[in-house]
């Protein structure tokens, strides 16, 4: 929370839809940026769990305490070394669209 504190820092955690989740996860373009001064860059930290994914529930919730949003990149289950890059990514491009039209966030 000092390094990253959420009321100013977007938290992510990738995961598939869970064991019994009703709503599905959200993508990367609609994650919720917390109050942040529209001048400044937009921020985000992402979770990206080991190949055989997070323990559920355990890991989930805790990630869901800290204020965490759960996303998805879909259906297909990604070895570690591609999901991250394919969440940077995904991370800059929807910072970048941040910064140009802070009205979005």
């Amino acid at each position: 929370d000092i390094l990253l504190p959420p009321d100013e820092v977007a938290r992510v955690i990738a995961h598939p839809q869970r064991v019994g989740q009703v709503d599905p996860p959200i993508r990367m373009r609609e994650i919720h940026f917390p109050g942040r001064d529209s001048k400044a860059n937009p921020s985000i930290v992402i979770a990206v769990g080991p190949e055989g994914g997070w323990e559920e529930p355990y890991e989930l919730d805790m990630f869901e305490r800290l204020g965490f949003q759960q996303i998805t990149m879909g259906t297909r289950v990604l070895r570690s070394d591609v999901a991250v890059v394919s969440l940077l990514s995904l991370a800059h491009e929807v910072c970048n669209e941040k910064s140009a039209d802070p009205s979005e966030i």
